[in-house]
């Protein structure tokens, strides 16, 4: 038998390159696997991933999440992702906003949200 199974695949500096290279030595004469492999393909494969899943996060409510992604800001399920703005800020400003999500507890975007839903209110 030969030990071409254990060895390691290389590593990436992002996730795509990551794949990309997974997927080109598990297609490579380096990647053998092992004859006491079980390989498996469609329902059944499914069905193996699905129960993997469930184990690792505990619940199928938990891997049904993870499936969804985060959950709309809108409360409204199936409205599809948030949409996302992004913004510069000046140095002393973020410094702020940091300062105060750490001293509240609380992450910058959701201090972000509530300052600009006041201020639209307000107009």
């Amino acid at each position: 038998m030969s030990d071409k199974h254990t060895a390691s695949a290389p590593i990436a500096a992002t996730d795509e390159e990551r794949a990309r290279q997974a997927s080109e030595w598990m297609e490579s004469a380096d990647f053998d696997i092992p004859d006491h492999a079980k390989v498996t393909q469609g329902e059944e494969a499914a069905a193996s991933g699905r129960a993997a899943l469930i184990a690792a996060l505990g619940s199928e409510e938990a891997v049904q999440e993870a499936i969804l992604g985060r959950p709309s800001l809108s409360g409204t399920i199936g409205t599809g992702p948030s949409p996302k703005r992004q913004v510069r800020l000046p140095i002393d400003l973020d410094q702020a906003l940091t300062e105060r999500a750490e001293r509240d507890h609380r992450n910058a975007s959701d201090i972000i949200r509530d300052a600009l839903d006041a201020y639209l209110r307000a107009s």
